[in-house]
């Protein structure tokens, strides 16, 4: 039988889409997506945090001359942090979706939070004299942009695709009756989830030793899998209240100065400042005589940039995976470093990450400070020990520990490829 042109060209692009594989569908894949994605808008915070605390009263804003200047810049970041449920829902949208159309599900998922969030504030409106707060400060918070974005996606993704796909105006109006259903429960459900939530906020403030200390060692064992930022969403921007309608430690930091916020994220300096690039400057003395020029100029900038702003993940990537133990050691130390911060009463806080730039910029607003100094000395001689004495004992194959091949004249190897 004779096989036409174009009908090998069918079955050869049949046979290459069944061997490409899919995308990963399993729950820990789309948590992983959706962490990317919130980090989209939290990329946009250091910029923001800077702006918002250059025009406070105790820097811009203290010369009169500057006052109309210092509102501008702080009411420029400002914004980041008023309307982060919308930058959050945007966030999501590009995390999660798997289609060519982007706009689409954008567009779709800032409908659904603009219409679930009015809903829930309609049902429970704000006091008398927060009427003009910013959606960061209606119900729910961030956690209504989170919400929409899942719930637009959600019905995009049935309602788009297949055979029985609808335009988009009515894929929008499905999307809008849909978070108008989801708003109204989680109205009626606002007290008792406000109570719930109070009551959380109050037994870590009670026992913020262990509860500091359990947030941090999640935050670094989810960190290498990006499972990380949900967790960080929540306990940042939703849990606590310190007053004026503003949630979470990180607002309750920055913006309302509240001298109890800051529980986690003081215990993040030591380990940033001075425990991860000492355990880089162990990782680079452990490596081998032959590779320690090529492992110092891979792992001295990233401890210079971890130490200065907070940029973990080039030192951590590099034995989260070949020296997982170490990897567990790191965030059980993590966890220890917030514990015993809150227990010394310490509250600092960061935008961005717990760096030498946000310690500096968020010295005036920090609750005993300087303590965290001589802690961070304390960390760095222990990362430095415990990571040394593993590396070398153990033989554990992090960056540099893996001899050289033997020069063979009858074997090439590939160039651009090293040891």
């Amino acid at each position: 039988m004779v096989t036409l042109p174009f009908t090998r060209a069918k079955a050869a692009a049949a046979s290459e889409e069944a061997a490409t594989p899919k995308d990963p569908t399993t729950l820990v894949a789309r948590l992983r997506r959706m962490g990317q994605g919130i980090a989209l808008p939290i990329a946009a915070m250091p910029a923001a945090g800077l702006l918002l605390r250059l025009g406070q009263d105790d820097l811009l804003g203290r010369y009169e001359h500057l006052h109309t200047a210092a509102a501008v810049i702080s009411g420029a970041g400002a914004a980041v942090l008023d309307y982060l449920p919308a930058l959050f829902a945007v966030g999501i949208a590009l995390g999660l979706n798997r289609t060519k159309d982007v706009a689409g599900p954008v567009l779709a998922c800032l409908i659904s939070y603009l219409v679930l969030a009015k809903v829930v504030l309609v049902l429970n409106p704000l006091p008398a004299d927060q009427l003009d707060a910013p959606p960061a400060r209606w119900p729910y918070g961030a956690l209504a942009g989170i919400v929409g974005a899942l719930l637009a996606l959600a019905i995009w993704k049935r309602v788009t695709t297949g055979r029985r796909r609808v335009p988009p105006f009515a894929a929008y109006g499905i999307v809008a009756v849909a978070a108008i259903a989801a708003g109204s429960l989680l109205g009626l459900a606002y007290p008792a989830v406000e109570r719930v939530l109070t009551a959380a906020a109050a037994a870590v403030s009670d026992n913020a030793v262990l509860g500091g200390g359990i947030f941090g060692f999640l935050n670094r064992i989810l960190g290498p899998i990006g499972l990380h930022q949900p967790l960080n969403a929540v306990v940042w921007y939703l849990t606590g209240d310190c007053g004026d309608g503003i949630k979470g430690d990180v607002p309750c930091f920055i913006q309302q100065h509240d001298p109890d916020a800051g529980v986690f994220m003081g215990g993040f300096f030591p380990v940033y400042m001075a425990g991860l690039p000492a355990a880089a400057l162990a990782m680079w003395r452990s490596a081998l005589p032959e590779h320690r020029r090529r492992v110092g100029a891979l792992l001295l900038p990233a401890a210079a940039i971890c130490c200065l702003a907070g940029v973990t993940e080039p030192i951590e990537l590099t034995f989260a995976f070949v020296a997982f133990p170490l990897y567990i050691v790191h965030a059980v130390l993590t966890g220890l470093s917030l514990a015993i911060v809150n227990l010394l009463d310490i509250h600092s806080g960061f935008v961005f990450s717990a760096g030498a730039i946000d310690y500096v910029l968020n010295y005036s607003i920090s609750q005993r400070p300087l303590l965290l100094l001589p802690l961070a000395l304390a960390y760095g001689a222990l990362y430095y020990a415990i990571f040394r004495f593993a590396i070398t004992r153990f033989d554990l194959r992090t960056p540099g520990r893996t001899p050289a091949p033997p020069d063979d004249t009858h074997t090439e190897t590939p160039s651009g490829l090293r040891p």
